[in-house]
């Protein structure tokens, strides 16, 4: 499953935005807890300012009293006094070295300079300007001074003490936001446990109710002319969990691989995810028996060339909007309620590939779509059914067959086998019990292979040459062409009922 990733950044913050005044301002709330001040004066707004926009005496530091050190009051310093620092503002979209100089030149006399020094603007210095910055006021006896850009603000402003004066001046809260993103991460976590506690730890097989929030007309699908297309609200099996959410089953159709050519097909028509309680609500006579002549055809196909094709989608946690875990009357499993979109409905993203048997499974990466199931599809039916001719089996391959009710295959070198063809049944001795007299057989491919394509096949399973040659009766050799005859198991009654395919 994949998706594009999708960055959430903020831009830049437009200080060029306030006015000269409210610039001060923003300045000011920041110069606060620069220091610890004993006064803060706003002067630029009065004009007349002498060069300052901001005014500010530093706490005088002392150590010891007048009387500790001897000295008479007179010279004991006054409780107002402070370092004094000087803050000017300028919100200007570019200030280079020159300009710099000529600001400092107007506002720093070099008789009587500021122990600090700040210049705040809305643009972002070069190096040039902060070293021509650092030169004129290192000159002039300034001990402290400090150059404020843009870039250094927007730090200032982003840190968690300072949010609050981001906010009144931007209208922007990341403190309000990670609220909101703890909110969105605890929601995630508690429908994520509900739907643990409902389905368990491993959900395979049961049935969900996903609803599109924005509906109001559910049950009566009859209020939406495209509801076969778009539906409001669709019952799914579910699948497994996945880190983000629960994965449920949209479809498995019967498909066709071929290996050696990179080619693959699928039949759309057909789709076997049907959900418990879907199918005790209806069910569709004409959609069965077309499953029943596409299954004859996917039937015939060779076994290794017999696929699935399985697509499933994702339900993220953080998407659930609510879990009503009983149901109702009309579909009795946890409804779950989600936004649905007109692409992929509930579905956050979509997985597909190839089942080839339950425990492998084959990417379509790489593979090319070729044309196999045909548009139109014949009813399946019998060949001929053999009553007084079986097939006698050597005591390996009969074993396997008696405790094996799926299928089988058979290798004949000597044409014994030349009489059958695919769809014909034929009983096999010796395979009987207590129910069934003998084993019948209904064969679905049958073709020939050569000696080095068997023995290609055994270098990746090794006890299948014991079988073949088991089943031949002597060594398989390079030269060899070896008829393959694969077969399913069937019951007497299927035959009784004309039943070639259930």
């Amino acid at each position: 499953m994949t998706k594009a990733n999708v960055t959430r950044t903020l831009g830049p913050i437009h200080f060029e935005d306030l006015d000269p005044h409210r610039f001060e301002d923003l300045i000011r709330q920041l110069v606060y807890d620069f220091r610890q001040w004993q006064t803060i004066e706003s002067t630029g707004r009065g004009g007349a300012d002498d060069g300052f926009d901001v005014r500010a005496y530093e706490v005088l530091q002392t150590t010891a009293t007048a009387e500790d050190d001897g000295d008479s009051p007179e010279d004991a310093h006054h409780p107002m006094e402070g370092n004094l620092w000087m803050i000017q503002c300028k919100r200007e979209k570019e200030l280079g070295p020159k300009k710099i100089e000529s600001i400092i030149n107007d506002g720093v006399n070099p008789d009587a300079p500021p122990y600090g020094y700040i210049l705040a603007a809305s643009t972002n210095f070069s190096k040039a300007a902060h070293d021509k910055f650092r030169e004129e006021l290192r000159s002039r006896g300034v001990m402290e001074f400090y150059l404020w850009g843009a870039g250094e603000l927007e730090d200032m402003l982003y840190q968690p003490k300072n949010d609050h004066i981001l906010f009144a001046f931007f209208g922007i809260s990341l403190a309000s936001r990670r609220r909101s993103k703890t909110t969105e991460i605890r929601a995630t976590v508690n429908a994520k446990n509900k739907l643990l506690r409902i389905l368990g730890d491993d959900p395979h097989h049961q049935s969900v109710l996903l609803r599109d929030l924005k509906d109001s007309s559910y049950p009566y699908e009859d209020d939406y002319k495209d509801f076969d297309k778009r539906p409001r609200w669709k019952e799914y099996s579910t699948v497994e969990f996945h880190p983000l959410g629960l994965i449920v089953s949209i479809g498995r159709h019967y498909a066709y691989i071929d290996k050696t050519k990179d080619e693959w097909d699928f039949i759309k028509a057909v789709n076997n995810v049907i959900p418990a309680h879907n199918f005790e609500r209806r069910r569709n006579l004409d959609k069965e028996e077309l499953g029943i002549s596409v299954k004859g055809f996917w039937e015939l196909l060779p076994r290794a060339k017999k696929a699935t094709f399985i697509r499933n989608g994702l339900i993220r946690f953080d998407s659930l909007a609510f879990i009503d875990d009983k149901g109702d009357s009309e579909y009795k499993c946890p409804h779950l309620f989600v936004d649905f979109h007109s692409n992929n409905g509930p579905f956050s993203r979509t997985q597909e590939y190839l089942e080839l048997n339950p425990h492998r499974y084959e990417s379509l990466k790489g593979l090319k779509r070729a044309t196999i199931f045909p548009k139109t599809f014949q009813k399946p039916s019998f060949g001929a059914v053999y009553v007084d001719k079986f097939l006698s089996l050597d005591d390996r391959t009969r074993n396997t067959l008696k405790y094996n009710s799926d299928g089988i295959t058979l290798y004949d070198s000597d044409k014994k086998y030349a009489f059958l063809k695919p769809t014909d049944v034929i009983g096999v001795e010796k395979t009987g019990d207590k129910d069934v007299e003998k084993k019948l057989l209904k064969i679905t491919n049958k073709r020939v292979a050569t000696g080095m394509e068997l023995l290609d096949l055994c270098q990746e399973d090794p006890p299948l040459k014991q079988q073949i040659e088991s089943q031949i009766g002597r060594e398989l050799k390079l030269g060899d062409k070896i008829d393959v005859i694969e077969a399913l198991v069937i019951y007497d009654w299927q035959i009784e009922q004309n039943r070639p395919v259930v």
